[in-house]
């Protein structure tokens, strides 16, 4: 009996390890930032927002409403940092709430 039991033990460790590394790559952190990026158009239609996983990385998607149409945009975020194009400032913005909000989780969940 007591070496079932060690078999079940240890085969739910491997598990949970096992989703805990996958978890890692799930997007965890996420931020939304709105603005206006043009004066002809009213209120704060476009946004910027960051979706990163446990290491920082992921995507950060803008998009650009104005009166003659919308533009969305995609860039890939490595480290919290851009990984080809360079942020714009709200996206610079959204990434590194997105990285600070979770921080902020995790040190109140500690308490």
């Amino acid at each position: 009996k007591q070496d079932i039991e060690a078999k079940n033990i240890s085969e739910l460790t491997s598990i949970f390890v096992n989703a805990q590394t996958q978890a890692q790559a799930h997007f965890q952190k996420v931020s939304l930032v709105r603005f206006n990026p043009f004066e002809d158009a009213g209120g704060d239609q476009s946004f910027a927002l960051a979706l990163l996983d446990a290491k920082n990385n992921g995507i950060v998607i803008s998009s650009l409403h104005s009166r003659s149409g919308t533009r969305v945009y995609a860039k890939a975020v490595a480290g919290a940092k851009p990984q080809v194009h360079q942020f714009t400032k709200e996206e610079k913005e959204a990434v590194e709430k997105a990285v600070q909000n979770v921080q902020k989780q995790v040190s109140s969940n500690k308490k």
